[in-house]
């Protein structure tokens, strides 16, 4: 295949066009469709107070780029911020949250649309970087086909419209890199200015940001051997690029990193000790049908097997079958960094003890699309232009599989999003985000209260939602008593953050509807329960514990709403900081 021309065709651009558009509106419409997802609300009033008030205090455990371009658009909507609340001097960021959406001055969706609209613009950002990247390197059709595996990928669709950190940290991670590798075999000082920029945002995104490093002093060590750059300027190029990340990263903290007394205390090192304690104390997560409370090396291997579309999945192994062809027609350089670049970081994932989700893999993904750019590059020019095609069909039969929740994606070869409960959950599945579409059910059908357990920090009283608690386990005359709807989280029904056996009693059950794929709801109104399944209670009471570790008799669980006093949360949302059996007076609570 001849070399693509300087000017990309004008037919390139149009689809290339025509594909981010697709994707940005498939991502406003279907986040419209959705509340706040279980971070979200923490994420942009962390941002927000940056603005506001130069203090660094929330949701330290990650860097505040990401939250600062999200909260950017909110500064002219006329926003209150309260910072004499009580909430903000423990801090605890969750509550601030809570009532900085629901209680300011603007509609809740409105703010929430405003913060995702800056994620969106960084999603679509990183598909035209992609593009534009792969286009002289392997082809137009190779780089359309990349941009369509991409732009339709349920797994971007999703992340790419919360406020979270993952897509920022995925864009200027792979900025990092081409630039890096522009710099290597061209040897020109904006390159390497550049670099150091992108890289500056990428560890300003998120801790794991400076993952690339280790591989960008193995690449430039590689050029120095083969005498493509010299050692004197390789032996000054990497302290410089170090350094000039580390002004950039410092800059995004504004007045903080002036004023810090000590180097110790600033906030970008005590995130990184908190994130490092984190990872320590592990987090809560499902694989497989069973709860860990610390890291399986198997989560993120099933995460992607499972997560990955299937055309992704078979053009991946093609791609690395043809490895051989894609090495004799490529130079070493862009070979090895489209392998060693996801290689440290999926080794590093699996090594860690916080599996949350899908989407902690999200920076593996553009090289991987890329990888496989390079071995549509090695094929006949009839073969170049039909594989493409057949490519963007596989991709594109995935959304009436799963439009428009993306979030609950699960491939064909898993069994699809109704299956997904079997291999995992939290964010990969059940983030809190479907409470819209439960209140439009209950208004299709006349439903005008159920008693809920929601896995979520979405306001249920903002969305009209009437409600009240469930009843765990430990409340068997309570759970005899029912008498009406039930909708339940799915990561709750598998009690994957109780320490006790809290739901499990309502497997027993099929549901009358599946929510967005999180939700269930279960028509459990007496009058319509077969004979055979009342009494509850005798059938359900949990076996007593020892004498001297039976807790007290918990209230009806009603998350978040009317549980007991809390303790004050730590300044981070998402580790697990509960004991391993709750106090007395406390019910379990949703960490994150």
């Amino acid at each position: 295949m001849s070399a693509p021309p300087r000017v990309p065709n004008p037919l390139f651009l149009a689809l290339t066009a025509a594909l981010l558009v697709t994707m940005g509106a498939l991502q406003f419409h279907t986040a419209s469709l959705e509340a706040q997802t279980y971070d979200e609300a923490v994420h942009l009033t962390a941002g927000y107070s940056y603005w506001a008030t130069s203090d660094y205090r929330l949701n330290q455990e990650h860097p505040p780029l990401a939250k600062h371009l999200c909260a950017a658009p909110l500064l002219a909507m006329g926003l209150r911020f309260d910072t004499s609340s009580p909430h903000w001097s423990l801090p605890d960021q969750s509550e601030m949250g809570r009532l900085f959406l629901y209680s300011n001055t603007r509609p809740a969706d409105a703010i929430l649309a405003a913060a995702r609209s800056v994620t969106i613009a960084l999603t679509l950002a990183l598909g035209l970087a992609l593009a534009l990247w792969l286009r002289p390197r392997f082809g137009e059709p190779a780089a359309l086909a990349a941009l369509a595996l991409y732009a339709l990928d349920p797994n971007f669709l999703a992340h790419g419209r919360y406020v979270t950190t993952d897509v920022a940290v995925t864009l200027f991670s792979f900025l990092s890199v081409i630039t890096w590798l522009a710099f290597l075999e061209h040897g020109r000082k904006r390159w390497l200015a550049l670099a150091a920029l992108t890289l500056g945002l990428a560890m300003a995104s998120k801790f794991s940001g400076f993952y690339v490093l280790p591989i960008h002093a193995a690449l430039l060590a590689l050029q120095a051997l083969r005498r493509r750059i010299s050692w004197p300027k390789a032996l000054a190029a990497l302290p410089l690029l170090c350094v000039g990340a580390l002004l950039v990263c410092a800059a995004t903290y504004g007045s903080h990193t002036l004023n810090v007394p000590t180097w110790r205390d600033h906030k970008y090192v005590t995130g990184i000790l908190e994130l490092r304690q984190h990872n320590t104390d592990g987090h809560r997560s499902y694989l497989l049908g069973k709860v860990n409370t610390h890291g399986d090396p198997r989560y993120f291997p099933v995460a992607f097997a499972v997560k990955t579309p299937e055309v992704t999945l078979l053009a991946l192994l093609v791609a690395l079958a043809v490895a051989p062809r894609i090495l004799r027609r490529h130079d070493a350089l862009l070979w090895l960094a489209l392998l060693l670049y996801p290689a440290l970081y999926f080794a590093l994932s699996v090594a860690g003890n916080i599996n949350i989700g899908v989407r902690h893999l999200l920076p593996l993904y553009p090289f991987l699309f890329a990888l496989i750019a390079a071995a549509l590059s090695t094929l006949p020019r009839r073969a170049a232009l039909a594989v493409p095609a057949l490519l963007f069909a596989g991709i594109l039969s995935a959304q009436p599989t799963i439009y428009p929740d993306y979030l609950a994606y699960f491939n064909r070869f898993a069994g699809g999003p109704a299956a997904g409960h079997h291999y995992l959950l939290d964010s990969n599945l059940d983030w809190g985000q479907d409470v819209i579409k439960l209140k439009r059910y209950m208004d299709a059908h006349g439903i005008e209260f159920v008693q809920f357990a929601y896995f979520g920090m979405a306001d249920l009283n903002h969305y009209g939602i009437r409600h009240g608690g469930l009843p765990g386990a430990s409340e068997p005359h309570e759970i005899d008593k029912l008498d009406n709807w039930v909708a339940i989280s799915i990561t709750d029904l598998h009690d994957v953050y109780f320490d006790q056996p809290t739901f499990h009693w309502l497997q027993r059950y099929t549901p009358t509807a599946r929510i967005g794929w999180s939700l269930y709801l279960y028509d459990l109104r007496q009058s319509t329960l077969p004979a055979g399944k009342r009494p509850l209670a005798a059938q359900h009471r949990p076996a007593k514990p020892p004498a001297a570790h039976r807790p007290t008799r918990h209230a009806v669980i009603d998350w978040p709403h009317d549980l007991p006093p809390r303790r004050p949360r730590l300044p981070c949302c998402s580790p697990s900081r509960r004991p391993a059996t709750p106090p007395p007076t406390q019910l379990p609570l949703h960490p994150r």
